[in-house]
């Protein structure tokens, strides 16, 4: 059974190595929103400083076949296991923090699984923002660059899934660095996606991360400026438990709190979402 809003939300706690960590990343970027920790449709209400009957809409709203869609994918990309590696943008984050990983490069080329991996992050938030607004594909955009929750993900998905792990390929010249990862793996990318999202979506979350690719440039320049702060900061708050095992795998094995990012992040823009939406009438 899919899992709603606030189930997904409520699992999270103020203290969790999770909210830790993208507390701690948006702190150091001076662009960030100021983070706000909540864990209900209710607590997202305080931050959008929704009315009572907003909220009453909002929950109506979030009990809609396309929002569970879309909190299902966000909650996929952390835990399927027809991903190429869940978790695969923390396990990249600890990798730069483990005195037992030898240095290599950080390109497309050189870890191409992980590519893939951020190809299909990028496809199935293209897929959460066909599902969570409404509208032209231009207004779902810009809605989507008005939340707080939504400058939030794209922010996590610049810094963790592309500016750290793939931080050779931006010292490159030609096509954006998002269009490029998405353009060399189009296919693996879409397959992958097929996978667990079904083939009849991966057409209409396309063409919604054609118009995506834009704005996560946008965020991955501007993130990249801060790659050394935020590798300092954050590294404060990644447990020393995470280095028993390179692989996602044998951190799941050991017991080991995998900070499911995406499905936090994820059920945030769904809340910030519901609640514009009902707003807005």
């Amino acid at each position: 059974m899919q899992k709603g809003i606030n189930e997904i939300l409520s699992q999270f706690k103020q203290d969790d190595y999770t909210v830790k960590l993208c507390s701690s990343l948006f702190s150091v970027v001076p662009f960030a929103p100021p983070f706000q920790f909540y864990n209900s449709l209710e607590g997202a209400a305080g931050r959008m400083q929704a009315t009572s009957d907003t909220v009453t809409k909002a929950n109506a709203l979030a009990a809609s076949e396309d929002v569970k869609n879309a909190v299902w994918v966000a909650d996929a990309l952390d835990t399927s296991d027809k991903l190429i590696a869940g978790y695969a943008g923390v396990k990249n984050l600890l990798s730069l923090f483990s005195s037992s990983s030898a240095p290599k490069a950080r390109t497309f080329e050189s870890d191409p699984q992980q590519a893939v991996d951020a190809g299909l992050k990028a496809l199935g938030l293209a897929y959460m923002i066909q599902k969570l607004f409404a509208g032209s594909i231009t207004e779902k955009v810009n809605a989507f660059r008005e939340l707080p929750a939504g400058q939030e993900i794209g922010l996590y998905y610049a810094t963790a899934e592309i500016a750290l792990p793939f931080a050779d390929n931006l010292v490159e010249g030609g096509a954006s660095v998002v269009e490029r990862l998405v353009g060399k793996h189009k296919g693996d990318i879409q397959a992958k996606f097929a996978q667990f999202a079904g083939q009849e979506q991966v057409a209409n979350a396309m063409g919604m991360l054609e118009n995506l690719i834009k704005p996560l440039d946008e965020y991955v320049n501007k993130a990249k400026q801060y790659a050394g702060p935020v590798t300092d900061k954050i590294k404060h708050y990644l447990p020393s438990a995470m280095n028993v095992a390179d692989s996602a795998t044998g951190m799941a094995a050991a017991g080991v709190d995998l900070m499911p990012v995406w499905s936090f992040l994820g059920g945030r823009l769904a809340a910030e979402a519901c609640l514009l939406r009902a707003r807005n009438g």
